[in-house]
């Protein structure tokens, strides 16, 4: 038996809500897995789900470098400074 169209229309979930249930689920998965406290109404909102929405990007950033082929970014060592005063620093720039 076939379904009306307005039944249709209003099982028919949003993109907006998906995408709240989708982070929902996403949240629930790092709190478990890394010993936090779940809370729903922390979404988008405590300071703990804003460092797991900075490593999701970090993820992200290096899921997409990998399929270009491109090289992580090299990290360039700063120079320490005058750290041996008996002058027979071998490692002078």
């Amino acid at each position: 038996m076939a379904l009306p169209t307005y039944v249709k229309k209003t099982l028919k979930m949003k993109t907006e809500v998906t995408r709240i249930f989708d982070d929902l689920d996403q949240w629930l998965d790092y709190c478990r897995f890394n010993l936090i406290k779940f809370d729903a109404k922390d979404l988008y909102r405590s300071p703990d789900y804003r460092k797991f929405q900075q490593e999701q990007e970090y993820l992200e950033r290096k899921a997409r470098r990998e399929r270009e082929g491109r090289p992580e970014p090299v990290k360039t060592r700063e120079p320490r400074g005058d750290y041996n005063r008996s002058g027979n620093n071998r490692y002078q720039q």
